[in-house]
């Protein structure tokens, strides 16, 4: 049994497989350390304000909070930004309407929403008056109950009772403190569906609201359809004012309803970009709507003019020819409190809004109450685990308590500068790091790449035993060295600042990185400064600017025709014109795709008027351009017919290959196409229209959802008969005059690399789903490219060995630096940048209207889909026009050279990711303190960390799933004939 396993395990692509994955252990575990250093997440204290006395006497017995999602500021503004937009300004007038009528009832404010821009994030932030971490994020797919103190459990402490209707993230945070009679939870992520939760929280809303005895103190209401609108069609679509004049209507209505003693607060939980879409940090998303109106009981009775200027700030937002009162979102927390007489939540960081306490002496009491609060915070803080970081600040703050509370002439301004001088010291706090993590994982990441390196030199003599002892031997030290450590660390734990599992993981993976690279023979390395090295560390080094990270995707496109200079000088000096002529044409349409790639662009925020997009129609409206509606049929048409061109260059297009292409390739790719036409349809119809169509709204969407879902069960349906056909080729009998019979196989010269590129067209057809239309346009670009390349290496190899063109080569870092570069420019023309908010949430919902266990499979794809399937083309530059045998090389032995340069092109391309996530990860690590590592270089180091992931395992399933089956079905073919 033994030796069947050790047999089994010694296939040559099995061990390479085993590799691959070691490989990948290592480099995630340095990751993994990486990442708990840098993104920590904030000490939450579970502290809880119970001081019945540290309140004020409430104004309101009730309150009314009303969360409509994603609304902007400049929806409600009396003010607007120019250009004037008639699809959202001036729409939902209602707040500014009472704010001109009763100004000391009625309060408009420009709320910012800290960063990321999330739901759940900024629910947490207006309930504890805490601040999100920038890692958070990842939590909004699935939000988990919140802990600390908050303004929901001081009123349940209260014996107040909360009714719910909406957005069903508040039951995932906050479910058992709502009164269960009244919670009606919608689902929130079905952005198609524009109408369901608005119209369920507007059915449930009134009957409380008119009840003659309420049942409830707090009524919370959260719509959805704004934000799905933008979305959905963005912000200057008419569907976007018909939500707006729906939201106009039931705030009218609600107004109304509401009886004398009950407060109404209107918020936007976060804002929108010019897409419609959020997560990021750029003002349009950061800024949100805030109206307080109270119906009979006036919260100002001493005007603005009359209080200090300091305490009333005003912002600007984008493009508005006047700057309005700001204020910062968390502010809320304390002012409910203590407008309905309750303690301000243990944790909060937010000040009072002086406007609404400027009554006789109740502001200076709200503020002194407020400031007691925070400083019992910090203290709190400041004598916990995490402490230590507020050590920097605490002399400052200190100076500022102290200033405050021994103020009386001014103590206003001083308790206010206090309080706002807390907050950033807190927001700087939290972008906290732990070095000892950092530089640990920093070095485990460091050490795969040598490792890597020497294995991959050491390639040309395939050696399985040799290769199984070196995983051997480094699993042996990777087990001892983490075993040893977690015991020694668990002995000392109390003198070490990380825990023991994360020592004894660094020692484990730093052990097995360096044995492996030592198992290698070391005499062997050759290292020298070769064109595509420079070119590697150049990019690399630009990591640490940036200027140059704001502008990456205009970089790459110099990168790419460098990559290739050196092949294209071995061209022009090839004897043989035939091959140069060939060369360069192929080198030439290699370019000419990439540059028509790189006209495809989103911009970032810093990139300003200097970038237009062209992925979109316009910077505002999240659609295609009419130029990629008018060509994508034809091109989802035509590529299948281009990739069987580039397969009958050697014939090797026989077999299941016309079915594999013509049909099943074309069929997958009309039917990605319909989807996103659809989607195209139905976002360009008005609500109205769309009811008149024959189909409906609902109709058009199940079809789309049908045709993804047919395209996908395809895909396995291809895998599987791909995997047992036979190869793309045939076989032609001739005799000759005197009878004798000879035997040609057709497409016997590329029997490796056609046969694999039938198997990248079925993994193609899924991330071409996963793209919307333009993004298909240079998906299908990449493509050609892509084959392009192949044929341009092939030439070279033949100019540079014209004496041995059959004679097989492994792949080199100038042959596989190219793809890697294209994998990347794909990755930016597809409609993507290194920052949260390019991330296209549509893709959420290919499969499913609603959140489903599909909807992050689909955004990775839609992300890192060109990243991941050009990894798996890589084996390609391996097997491309590489024949079984040869009369120098058996068929037993071409299978080593074919397994051992497949493996190459994908150490080399992992090797190639693995600089750039260390260079990013340096970078991140030296401007940790940098005013931008939030916003550049931590977004940078997370793609690194994100690109370097989906690279090691898209080439572990191309080595296990592609290059495996195309071995075994070319041994199996040409068996005892090869020999």
């Amino acid at each position: 049994m033994f030796y069947e396993v050790k047999r089994y395990i010694q296939e040559p692509t099995r061990t390479a497989t085993l590799l691959l994955c070691w490989l990948f252990v290592l480099r995630f575990s340095g990751l993994y350390l990486f990442t708990r250093g840098f993104l920590l997440s904030r000490l939450s204290l579970s502290n809880v304000n119970d001081c019945s006395s540290c309140t004020l006497t409430p104004t309101h017995k009730r309150a009314v909070f009303l969360i409509i999602d994603a609304l902007r500021f400049d929806f409600i503004s009396p003010n607007p930004p120019l250009p004037f937009n008639d699809a959202h300004h001036h729409v939902l007038t209602l707040p500014q309407e009472l704010s001109a009528k009763y100004p000391q009832h009625s309060f408009i404010f420009n709320a910012h929403s800290d960063p990321p821009t999330a739901t759940m994030q900024r629910i947490k932030g207006v309930t504890t008056g805490s601040l999100p971490t920038f890692i958070d994020v990842s939590a909004n797919f699935g939000a988990t109950s919140i802990e600390e103190d908050s303004l929901l459990l001081r009123l349940n402490t209260a014996g107040k009772k909360i009714a719910f209707m909406g957005d069903d993230t508040w039951m995932s945070l906050y479910g058992d403190l709502v009164d269960p009679s009244a919670r009606f939870p919608y689902d929130s992520f079905n952005v198609e569906d524009l109408h369901s939760v608005d119209n369920g929280v507007i059915e449930h809303l009134f009957p409380l609201l008119n009840q003659n005895e309420k049942t409830w103190d707090f009524l919370i209401g959260h719509f959805l359809g704004v934000d799905h609108a933008g979305h959905r069609v963005g912000p200057s679509h008419v569907t976007m004012k018909a939500k707006l004049l729906q939201m106009d209507r039931v705030l009218r209505d609600v107004v109304d309803a509401l009886d004398e003693d009950t407060l109404l607060v209107v918020i936007g939980d976060h804002g929108m970009d010019t897409k419609g879409d959020h997560g990021g940090d750029d003002p349009w998303e950061t800024s949100s709507s805030t109206w307080i109106y109270s119906k009979s009981v006036p919260l100002q009775e001493i005007p603005s003019e009359a209080l200090p200027t300091s305490l009333l700030p005003n912002t600007t937002f984008p493009f508005a020819p006047t700057s309005h009162r700001g204020i910062q979102q968390i502010d809320l927390v304390p002012t409910i409190s203590l407008l309905l007489g309750l303690p301000i939540p243990f944790n909060n960081l937010g000040l009072i809004i002086p406007e609404l306490f400027s009554r006789g002496d109740e502001l200076e009491r709200a503020l002194r109450t407020n400031v007691l609060q925070i400083i019992d915070y910090l203290q709190t803080y400041r004598s916990s685990s995490s402490g230590v970081d507020l050590d920097g600040s605490w002399g400052k703050l200190s100076l500022e308590r102290d200033a405050a509370l021994k103020s009386r002439e001014d103590f206003l301004q001083k308790a206010h500068s206090y309080a706002r001088t807390a907050l950033e010291v807190c927001r700087d706090m939290w972008a906290q790091f732990s070095m000892t993590l950092i530089v640990l994982g920093l070095l485990v990441m460091l050490s795969t790449v040598p490792a890597t390196m020497i294995f991959s030199q050491h390639l040309e003599t395939y050696d399985d035993q040799w290769m199984l002892d070196s995983l051997a031997s480094s699993f042996i030290a990777f087990a001892v060295g983490g075993t040893l450590i977690y015991t020694m660390a668990f002995l000392f734990k109390e003198r070490i600042s990380i825990s023991p599992y994360q020592l004894a993981l660094f020692s484990a993976s730093f052990n097995g990185s360096i044995v492996l690279a030592f198992r290698a023979r070391i005499t062997r390395i050759r290292i020298a400064l070769t064109p595509s090295i420079s070119l590697l560390l150049l990019q690399a080094i630009i990591l640490f600017s940036n200027s140059f990270v704001f502008w990456e995707e205009r970089v790459l496109p110099f990168l790419l025709p460098t990559s290739i200079v050196s092949m294209a000088f071995s061209l022009l000096s090839a004897t043989n014109q035939k091959v140069q002529r060939r060369g360069l044409l192929y080198g030439a349409g290699f370019l000419l795709c990439v540059r028509l790639m790189s006209l495809s662009t989103v911009c970032r925020e810093e990139q300003g008027s200097y970038c237009h997009v062209t992925f979109y129609s316009s910077s505002t409206l999240p659609s295609p351009a009419l130029s990629v509606l008018a060509t994508i049929i034809p091109v989802a048409l035509t590529l299948p017919t281009l990739v069987r061109h580039f397969m009958k260059i050697a014939a090797a297009d026989r077999g299941l290959a016309p079915t594999t292409i013509e049909v099943y390739f074309r069929a997958a790719l009309l039917g990605g196409t319909a989807f996103w036409f659809l989607d195209w349809t139905e976002n360009h119809q008005t609500v109205v229209s769309m009811e008149k169509t024959y189909l409906g709204e609902t109709g058009i969407r199940t079809i789309r959802t049908v045709i993804a879902r047919i395209v996908a069960w395809s895909m396995g349906v291809g895998l599987a008969l791909w995997s047992s056909s036979p190869l793309n080729l045939a076989i032609q009998k001739q005799t000759d005059s005197t009878g004798r019979l000879s035997i040609q196989v057709i497409g016997f010269a590329n029997s490796f690399g056609s046969f694999y590129l039938s198997f990248l067209c079925i993994i193609f057809s899924v991330i071409w789903l996963s793209s919307q239309l333009s993004g298909q346009v240079v998906l299908a670009l990449g493509l050609a490219a892509l084959l392009s390349y192949l044929e341009f290496v092939d030439s070279v190899r033949d100019a540079r060995h014209p004496a041995q063109p059959r004679h097989y080569r492994l792949p080199t870092l100038e042959e596989v630096l190219p793809l890697a570069l294209l994998g990347l420019e794909t990755f930016y023309a597809t409609g993507h940048q290194a920052t949260l908010n390019s991330l296209q949430w549509k893709s959420a919902f290919i499969f499913n209207a609603e959140r489903g266990i599909l909807s992050p499979i689909t955004v990775i794809l839609n992300t890192l889909g060109p990243v991941i399937f050009f990894a798996m083309c890589i084996p390609l530059i391996a097997l491309w026009a590489i024949e079984p045998f040869s009369a120098t090389s058996p068929l037993k032995n071409r299978r080593r050279e074919v397994v051992s340069g497949a493996l190459k092109s994908l150490l080399l391309l992992s090797n190639y990711h693995a600089v750039l996530l260390v260079a990013a990860a340096t970078c991140a690590m030296i401007q940790r303190r940098h005013l931008m590592v939030w916003k550049v270089f931590a977004p940078r180091f997370m793609l690194a960390g994100l690109c370097s992931i989906a690279v090691d395992v898209a080439g572990i399933a191309a080595m296990f799933g592609g290059v495996t089956t195309v071995v075994y079905r070319v041994s199996s073919t040409f068996q005892g004939v090869g020999q």
